[in-house]
């Protein structure tokens, strides 16, 4: 079973072995005379996956009790996977979704870290940073700019997930930069294809 988590920047792409990340077009290229189940949530893609016959855009088959009109199918594919619980997908946004008594009840969506990188350099070169520093998000930085800034992104993130999680539900963490991301917040778990668990999922529920 081929499947594809088409994004802004990417495809994430899982063979039924592992996960693999390149351009739309190269999948395309490689691909396009087998079947493939699919999301997609760059409208630029439109056109040129509709036009091939053997690709099936999960998007028609997706139902998320809870969500709202013009809500990411990646988020609803997301919350699909796994029962009530925190889902964070860390990518070129980072999306902080929860999902209660098998209901999405609402989520929240930020840059991501490498748009928020980005806005720094944008301030003054002064606050360029290549990559994060490791932080303590439970004391103040008081040694350098980097810890500084690596601190006002990463703490914020942690603090938001602490409370909208007053029923101490599980903390699901995928995308790019989510093995940071979870690094820093308590009983969270990394799991690399977790949206594919949950295109499986609505492939066996809606057989298509």
């Amino acid at each position: 079973m081929y499947l594809a988590d088409i994004g802004n920047r990417y495809a994430h792409f899982y063979d039924g072995k592992a996960v693999s990340h390149l351009s739309v077009d190269d999948l395309i290229k490689e691909y396009s005379n087998e079947k493939v189940y699919y999301i997609n949530v760059n409208p630029n893609n439109l056109t040129k996956l509709s036009n091939i016959s053997n690709w099936i855009d999960l998007s028609n088959y997706i139902n998320l009790n809870g969500s709202y009109e013009g809500m990411g199918i990646d988020r609803q594919t997301l919350l699909l996977s796994r029962g009530d619980g925190i889902y964070i997908d860390a990518g070129s946004a980072i999306t902080i979704d929860k999902k209660l008594n098998s209901k999405f009840v609402g989520g929240t969506i930020l840059p991501g870290i490498w748009r928020v990188k980005e806005c720094y350099t944008d301030i003054s070169s002064v606050l360029k940073i290549d990559d994060l520093a490791e932080v303590d998000i439970d004391k103040l930085p008081t040694d350098s700019t980097k810890m500084s800034i690596s601190y006002g992104i990463i703490a914020p993130i942690v603090s938001l997930v602490k409370s909208i999680n007053s029923e101490n539900l599980p903390i699901y963490c995928c995308g790019g930069d989510a093995k940071l991301i979870s690094s820093y917040i308590e009983k969270s778990e990394y799991i690399e294809d977790l949206i594919f668990e949950g295109m499986k999922k609505v492939i066996k529920e809606s057989r298509c």
